[in-house]
């Protein structure tokens, strides 16, 4: 006779989650990240003349760690997005927070991303 307390149905899921193997779960975050750099290319005002952080972001994926950059060369990044003193020493230009604001604006598409991936993946 059949188990039809739902512990069956839940083994059954397990088994399939732990065949979703590191691969998966890395090109998973690729895709998401491509989508995230992407985003956040369209929110970055570049600045005068031929520094463009736009043109920096690169997504990379080493030894199954994903992460978005913005490559050598582009250090100042960290100054456009937080803000800095002007070199005058007289205020300050203020930040563009273009990655906190594209990360907060795209969240849940980048989560749904990454799942419809592995998703698409345990269905086979």
């Amino acid at each position: 006779m059949a188990n039809k307390n739902g512990f069956a149905d839940a083994l059954n899921q397990i088994n399939t989650l732990m065949k979703v193997n590191q691969k998966v779960g890395t090109e998973a975050l690729e895709e998401a990240a491509n989508y995230f750099a992407s985003k956040m290319k369209n929110n970055i005002k570049d600045g005068k003349g031929n520094q463009h952080i736009s043109d920096k972001i690169k997504v990379t994926v080493v030894n199954g760690e994903v992460s978005v950059s913005f490559g050598s060369g582009a250090w100042y990044w960290f100054l456009a997005n937080n803000g800095h003193k002007k070199s005058s020493g007289r205020g300050r230009v203020k930040g563009q927070h273009f990655v906190e604001n594209t990360m907060t604006k795209e969240e849940a598409k980048i989560s749904e991303i990454m799942t419809k991936k592995i998703i698409d993946k345990m269905e086979g």
